[in-house]
């Protein structure tokens, strides 16, 4: 009895059609404190002034990521917030890895380093007396389920005691932390250096939230004269 066996042929090329380019998404974040809420009278009424110019993050920006093979780039537009995460926007993954963000105007106000995640997250505060200049810290933005993140985006080391651990955080860190099992809380505190010493600029129990990751973000206060150098913006999301 002969056997018949299956001949095997190689051939060069792919053997499936190549899929769409890998997606990645982005959110922005702005860091910093609002301007003094200033109203004037006329006629008997109130009325809100605007933000002096350069004193809040542009309101609306253009996002330019690369398109590879020299192709024409499709522009993403956002709306920016301070304290509150942009909606995500999705496009290929660029080559380096890069967003260029441009003002309405057409100005360039910043170029954003995507993380090595499918996701990320860009922390962004004004580089100096005005937001015509910004800075960036690009974090991923994935998440599990009762994750709390700490990120430091201050030029100092942070001290923080979550429950019984003493952490360092060094600064444009991360550090995740998790709670005990069958804890409902935990005490948190973060402290920054001044004088020689350590001066608390958050003191609080954090509470775990089924379904849910908590970051704390920690910056420098930008204000006109604060009461503290050190601000923290807690924020909550559901997964």
């Amino acid at each position: 009895m002969k056997f018949h066996l299956p001949l095997l042929v190689l051939v060069s090329g792919p053997l499936f059609a190549q899929g769409e380019a890998v997606k990645h998404t982005l959110r922005i974040l702005p860091l910093g404190d609002p301007p003094p809420f200033v109203q004037e009278v006329r006629n008997g009424v109130r009325y809100e002034l605007p933000a002096p110019e350069g004193s809040v993050p542009p309101r609306s920006v253009l996002l330019s990521p690369a398109a590879a093979g020299g192709e024409d780039a499709k522009e993403l537009a956002l709306r920016l917030r301070l304290g509150t995460p942009s909606a995500e926007v999705s496009f290929p993954l660029p080559e380096e890895r890069s967003v260029t963000v441009r003002t309405e105007a057409g100005g360039a106000w910043l170029k954003i380093p995507l993380s090595k995640a499918d996701a990320s997250l860009a922390l962004v505060w004004r580089g100096g007396k005005l937001w015509d200049k910004a800075r960036v810290l690009t974090v991923p933005d994935t998440a599990r389920d009762g994750d709390f993140r700490f990120i430091n985006v201050t030029a100092k080391p942070m001290a923080v005691t979550w429950g019984s651990e003493k952490l360092k955080l060094n600064p444009a860190t991360t550090m995740i932390r998790r709670a005990p099992a069958g804890a409902r809380t935990v005490a948190l505190s973060i402290q920054f250096p001044v004088d020689g010493g350590l001066r608390p600029c958050l003191v609080t129990e954090a509470e775990v939230k089924a379904g849910s990751r908590q970051d704390y973000l920690i910056y420098a206060a930008d204000g006109d004269k604060p009461r503290l150098p050190v601000k923290v913006l807690a924020l909550s999301e559901r997964l």
